[in-house]
């Protein structure tokens, strides 16, 4: 049983989702350990691993009284987020990755910032750790303050899909940020069932719901990309997944701020799905071919029908309209075709 701390300085509540992550989560847990702010409660919860990452949590509750352990049976990030969620009495919210690791000063800064300007949220900038290599990953969306009608702004403008970038507007990932208590339970409950992208659809309805926010300038997360993790596996369910994904974001989006974003997005996404069957190379060429045309989506397919392709590249509209015609076998090809040039450009930069 948690029990509540009650202090002069606000409480802030830290929900860590737990699945087979025994080798990054020492390096996780001692980073919150160093937090500069004291005040806080780290709720760990285990999704049902089969490693030993439940015995290391085990090891850090002895550690700290700070720390609590939870146990369900594997359910997902969202539901270990939210069952975290329901444990917690922190005014103040934020998630880690258990195979990322934060500053030391990332609750301190970003409660100083939230108590400065007053915001439903704040949002720092992280870095990209990939082979040892720490890279600051690119600033979304811009820095400072945001009231209710600049948060509207950047809603209609580019929060799913900057044609600049082909990336969303702004980073899509409940980690990096800190929320008042009142407005996280809704923003989880609606990324139920979703296995991918469950963070950004959170982060919309959260957008809908806050009346203010803070992009503040200074990195202070380090999130981890490395070898086997689910979001960079062939899982086929990717594509029931995306259909979920942008029904809900439809459903949410009242007010139709997605309404020219959203084509585009969809468009990016099939062209991501589609080349996860092909370079799945657990299964013959021809099979993979097979394999899209099973697994093709046409309700993906009508949402993005009305894409914008004068703001495409012609690589990219060229896939979108192989996509529209279901050409699938030229598709293929191309992706073939494209890899050999990349390639070939690799070795001529050698």
């Amino acid at each position: 049983m948690i029990k509540k701390v009650i202090e002069s300085k606000p409480l802030v509540s830290i929900i860590i989702p737990v699945y087979n992550v025994q080798k990054y989560l020492v390096k996780c847990l001692d980073s919150l350990l160093l937090q500069t702010y004291k005040n806080i409660e780290i709720i760990l919860v285990d999704d049902g691993s089969l490693d030993n990452s439940s015995s290391v949590c085990k090891q850090y509750v002895a550690k700290d009284s700070r720390i609590y352990f939870i146990m369900q049976e594997n359910a997902g990030v969202t539901a270990a987020r939210l069952n975290g969620f329901l444990h917690s009495h922190g005014k103040f919210i934020m998630f880690v990755d258990a195979d990322d690791y934060v500053s030391p000063q990332i609750v301190e800064l970003m409660l100083r910032c939230q108590q400065k300007y007053q915001a439903d949220m704040v949002s720092c900038q992280y870095y990209d750790v990939k082979d040892e290599r720490v890279i600051p990953a690119s600033i979304r969306p811009a820095l400072g303050y945001y009231d209710k009608k600049k948060i509207q702004q950047l809603l209609a403008k580019n929060f799913l899909y900057d044609k600049s970038t082909r990336l969303a507007g702004m980073s899509g990932f409940l980690w990096s940020k800190l929320f008042k208590r009142c407005f996280v339970q809704d923003a989880l409950e609606v990324g139920k069932g979703i296995i991918h992208c469950e963070d950004q659809i959170a982060i919309f309805e959260m957008l809908y719901s806050i009346n203010s926010m803070f992009v503040m300038q200074k990195p202070l997360y380090y999130y981890v990309v490395r070898k086997g993790q689910a979001t960079r596996s062939y899982n086929v369910a990717y594509w029931r997944n995306f259909e979920l994904f942008f029904s809900k974001l439809q459903e949410i989006d009242q007010a139709n701020y997605l309404k020219k974003q959203l084509p585009n997005r969809v468009v990016m996404t099939l062209t991501s799905l589609i080349k996860m069957e092909f370079i799945n190379d657990k299964i013959s060429i021809f099979q993979r071919y097979l394999s899209v045309k099973k697994n093709f989506s046409n309700l993906l397919r009508s949402m993005g029908k009305n894409a914008n392709t004068s703001e495409m590249g012609w690589k990219v509209r060229l896939q979108y309209y192989l996509i529209m015609h279901r050409a699938f076998l030229l598709y293929g090809v191309f992706i073939f075709l494209n890899g050999i040039l990349k390639n070939m450009y690799k070795k001529h930069r050698k």
